[in-house]
């Protein structure tokens, strides 16, 4: 494979992922001051280290994670997000990209990475820089033996950002019990599914009760994990924020009510519940594009 020469990179235009057969792929990508990213959503993972400049991770529902040089930046398969450059600070990035089965054939859940914008220490800097390096020269070299050393590099890189997220994990203390997390973790791992399999029964379960929703602690306190932990794995699942993810499903549903019944907007606020009319047709207007009333005004009562 030919080494790919970076150049600055301005405008909007998606970035092309050029997949080997063995499903990993990097880049570098240098952005001039005028760069600028559409929102995007993928359906691999992807890993993205700032070599230099500062940023944000920037999610649809506006949360904006401000990222800086050194920074590592974990992005499931299926969220949807942005790059922004700083203001005068143009980054300069590694894009590491990972095909789903690379975690299949290797038996890695991807939920067990951290997500989002990661600080890291010097000392890890400096060996993410040293396997980036040699993804990079791997990749170019090519060679019948490419493929195993680059899933061989990805793979290490991979679980030592899990073995970073269970040791993060296990100095916590759980704030029910007052035990070290690593302590009650052991006490019903026989009795409790793991966190992902209770998170995806959760999801599927706000199918059909995404009205009772109240808040995110009362959530994190319903699966018996932490804000941070749920909010990560909710993410991992759905792509989205929770707060993203109910307020879908609501003006769902409530597109469905002011197209197929009569009732009072007023009545399909509540039912779908919102807490105030206001507040709905903030969100029904930032999700459609229009007020429920223009909604149900230009729609046929034929919505599946």
């Amino acid at each position: 494979m030919a080494q790919r020469i970076p150049v600055p990179r301005t405008g909007s235009s998606p970035f092309v992922h050029q997949f080997p057969a063995w499903g990993v792929d990097v880049v570098e990508s240098h952005h001039a001051e005028d760069w600028r990213m559409d929102p995007v959503r993928h359906d691999f993972l992807k890993i993205v280290f700032l070599s230099s400049g500062q940023g944000f991770l920037v999610y649809p529902e506006g949360e904006r994670l401000p990222a800086q040089e050194g920074n590592l930046l974990v992005i499931p398969p299926g969220c949807e997000h942005c790059l922004e450059d700083g203001p005068h600070t143009p980054t300069n990035l590694y894009v590491l990209s990972i095909r789903r089965r690379v975690f299949e054939v290797a038996a890695l859940d991807p939920a067990l990475l951290p997500l989002g914008v990661l600080r890291l220490s010097p000392q890890q800097v400096g060996k993410i820089e040293k396997t980036i390096r040699r993804l990079l020269f791997e990749q170019s070299l090519g060679g019948p033996q490419a493929g195993a050393r680059v899933v061989s590099l990805t793979l290490r890189l991979l679980t030592e950002l899990v073995d970073r997220n269970e040791t993060a994990d296990t100095n916590r203390v759980d704030e029910a019990t007052g035990l070290p997390k690593a302590e009650y973790d052991r006490t019903r791992a026989s009795t409790h599914p793991t966190s992902i399999a209770r998170m995806r029964a959760y999801v599927q379960d706000l199918d059909q009760h995404f009205f009772e929703a109240t808040n995110l602690d009362d959530a994190a306190a319903r699966l018996e994990i932490s804000r941070r932990r749920f909010t990560q794995l909710f993410r991992q699942v759905t792509g989205s924020s929770w707060l993203a993810h109910i307020r879908r499903l609501r003006i769902a549903h409530a597109r469905r009510l002011l197209v197929q019944t009569t009732r009072t907007v007023l009545s399909i606020a509540f039912e779908c519940g919102f807490e105030d009319l206001s507040t709905f047709y903030r969100a029904f207007k930032r999700e459609v594009g229009m007020s429920p009333n223009q909604w149900r005004a230009g729609h046929s009562r034929q919505l599946p």
